[in-house]
């Protein structure tokens, strides 16, 4: 009978003992569970804290300097006090982060901000100094010649109105004023209103061309630019 019970005793501390490594393995699997769960809980609040890279903040400062050549004048113009300070906060984030551009990155950020705070000067000085109506026509006259009636531009002589303009530019731009630029971006503008109104109608061979005049436009414009800066930085 000893025997027996004794036997009993072991069998059951086998038992209670099995019991107990099994909620230990359990308990460990919980733990593990819950510390992963917790882990991708705070990667996700880091990404959430972190948000853009410098990296996309300068994409968002590209694409707008880019971009604006298929906005209207009188759009950025509405826009501006809420897109000036968008761009002043983008500005100021990558100069916080500058050094975590790479070599590339922060050359190119430096042309762009240049191009940036002249685009600012002038729409600031815009605001203040409205356009005059009548020079604006002459200077649509000398720019478009006999496209000079934009809202009769039709979707197959775009892409001459486009040529006629940017030969004007490549050729005047060297005598061209600060106050002058201003004149020739409005019709540009109004150029590019145009283009959006007959957009589905134009051909994917003048789109093309248009796209590659167009950027020629921004880099000579973003060149009269800089040179207006230095010279204004020269003058004072």
């Amino acid at each position: 009978m000893n025997t027996l019970n004794k036997k009993f005793n072991i069998l059951a501390a086998i038992l209670l003992l099995s019991g107990l490594l099994a909620c230990e393995r359990t308990r460990t699997v919980d733990e593990a569970e819950t510390t992963t769960v917790k882990t991708e809980e705070e990667d996700t609040a880091v990404v959430a804290r972190t948000g853009e890279t410098t990296e996309d903040k300068l994409e968002k400062l590209r694409s707008w300097m880019n971009d604006k050549k298929d906005r209207t004048d009188t759009a950025i113009r509405k826009e501006w006090p809420q897109t000036r300070e968008e761009l002043r906060r983008i500005n100021k984030d990558i100069e916080e982060n500058f050094d975590s551009l790479s070599a590339e990155s922060k050359e190119e950020y430096r042309q762009l901000k240049s191009r940036y705070e002249s685009w600012e000067a002038r729409q600031d000085r815009r605001q203040q100094q409205p356009l005059d109506a009548a020079k604006l026509k002459t200077w649509q006259d000398q720019l478009l010649r006999e496209y000079k009636d934009i809202s009769k531009i039709e979707p197959a002589n775009i892409r001459e109105a486009y040529l006629t303009f940017m030969g004007t530019v490549r050729t005047k731009r060297r005598s061209w004023t600060q106050n002058d630029w201003d004149y020739v971006d409005n019709v540009y503008s109004s150029l590019n209103e145009r283009r959006g109104q007959i957009e589905g109608q134009i051909g994917t061979a003048d789109k093309l061309k248009i796209r590659s005049l167009q950027a020629e436009y921004l880099t000579l414009e973003g060149a009269a630019d800089t040179q207006n800066m230095v010279r204004g930085v020269d003058e004072k």
